[in-house]
């Protein structure tokens, strides 16, 4: 499921160096939450959107594939935000959350997970003297990014699941399925993990001198 995410290309991001993408990635989310202006945000947002389905070759059905099945999310959000607070703080948050879906998932498609790996391990491995399992951490902070596009795919299966059932327009109805499929899959993938020895693996490495 996660190495499926990866979509082989020669765009200008998919040759760029995997430690700039997780950068940029990583000042990105720190600007979104330091901006106050819903017009940057909207500025942000599409050339985010341009990146993608542009200079990352991955198309505008991509783009909305990505981001059609959390359309009722940024609903049931922006309507919790006007009714605790106002208007402009629900678009804020809501451009963030789609900024940040969008950033991520560019970063996957274009990234193999390998490649990501290997740079992050890189990256905690001064972290090794205190204790901390580069490869362990690493693995973790990988999944975690290649994950969001695929929870976009559970949600999407839901909502057609739904459409099917005359319910498309209950979110109570889209909440329990989409965290039972979610806690299905994360049990699924840590037998997988566990049936292939990677937590014996990953002590090996930390101990190897």
């Amino acid at each position: 499921m996660i190495a499926g995410l990866y979509v082989p290309g020669e765009s200008p991001l998919h040759r760029l160096d995997v430690g700039v993408k997780l950068l940029v990635l990583m000042a990105l989310g720190i600007g979104l939450i330091l901006t106050k202006s819903v017009l940057l945000l909207i500025l942000v947002v599409a050339v985010t959107g341009l990146l993608f389905a542009f200079a990352a070759e991955l198309g505008l059905m991509r783009l909305w594939q990505t981001t059609r099945p959390l359309l009722i999310w940024f609903v049931f959000i922006a309507v919790a935000q006007i009714l605790v607070a106002n208007a402009e703080t629900a678009g804020l948050i809501v451009l963030r959350l789609a900024v940040l879906v969008w950033a991520a998932a560019l970063v996957t498609y274009t990234t193999r997970l390998s490649d990501m790996m290997e740079c992050l391990i890189r990256i905690i491995g001064w972290l090794s003297p205190l204790g901390v399992p580069p490869h362990r951490v690493a693995f973790m902070i990988a999944l975690t990014i290649r994950l969001i596009p695929a929870l976009s795919d559970v949600v999407q299966d839901v909502r057609d699941a739904q459409r099917a059932r005359g319910i498309e327009n209950s979110i109570i109805a889209s909440v329990v399925p989409v965290l039972t499929r979610v806690f299905q899959q994360a049990d699924a993938m840590s037998e997988a993990l566990e049936a292939r020895g990677y937590e014996r693996w990953d002590d090996q490495r930390n101990n190897a001198p």
